[in-house]
């Protein structure tokens, strides 16, 4: 039988090899796959399981074959022109520096199922003042009662991918459970983990979801009203 915590660990330290011999930040990498720093973090940690979609994803960023990254052979040293020079620059650049941020939908779930959020911008809506200068902020529409009555059918949440999160929380929690698998999304209030499991419940019915953690791909804080806009 063959182990795959020990293949997926294989996975992520190729992955950290080949980036840091081209000098490759989590930002340029976000950048190359169009992904974000956060989750290139938690690919090359093994917080999230660098499946068949990863892979490829991160072989064609550092153009490389993905049996040669993947693989068991030395990776090749790289040249002169794939090392990493980031610019410098002067003074801070806001990281998000739109005035609108995108909006994605439909999210929200139950004890029976689940939602599916699009990859697709469906719609923009004026960035709060909490979420200014925020990398990868972004909105969600909605969908199903099942956290009445903290939010409602199509409400819109706003999410800080980049917070710590505590108990009490409410997060948008995206789950993969196999390779080739669907990626499912669920809002819900998060109440702690483990080193096995991530727990969370919702209000209607009211009820506690458990995942195991292995599986969890991104847990998202999403922001109170307060800390959208506060007072100075």
């Amino acid at each position: 039988m063959v182990d795959l915590s020990k293949k997926y660990d294989h996975y992520s330290r190729r992955l950290r090899q080949a980036m840091q011999a081209r000098n490759l930040t989590n930002e340029e990498m976000a950048s190359r796959t169009e992904s974000h720093p956060v989750t290139i973090s938690k690919l090359r940690t093994g917080r999230i399981t660098l499946d068949d979609e990863w892979r490829a994803r991160m072989a064609q960023g550092l153009g490389m074959p993905e049996e040669v990254l993947f693989g068991e052979g030395p990776l090749p040293a790289p040249s002169a022109r794939e090392l990493f020079r980031p610019l410098k620059r002067r003074g801070r650049k806001p990281v998000n520096d739109n005035s609108e941020l995108p909006v994605y939908g439909l999210a929200a779930g139950s004890l029976q199922g689940h939602y599916v959020m699009t990859t697709e911008v469906i719609e923009t809506v004026p960035c709060p003042p909490g979420l200014k200068d925020v990398f990868g902020a972004y909105a969600l529409r909605t969908h199903g009662d099942s956290m009445v009555p903290r939010y409602f059918p199509r409400d819109i949440l706003y999410v800080n991918p980049n917070q710590p999160i505590v108990a009490g929380d409410h997060v948008v929690v995206q789950v993969r459970h196999a390779e080739g698998a669907g990626t499912e999304t669920w809002v819900k209030r998060y109440d702690g983990q483990n080193d096995a499991d991530v727990m969370v419940s919702q209000y209607n019915p009211p009820g506690r979801i458990v995942f195991r953690r292995q599986y969890v791909q991104h847990l998202h804080r999403v922001l109170p009203v307060n800390e959208l806009y506060p007072t100075r």
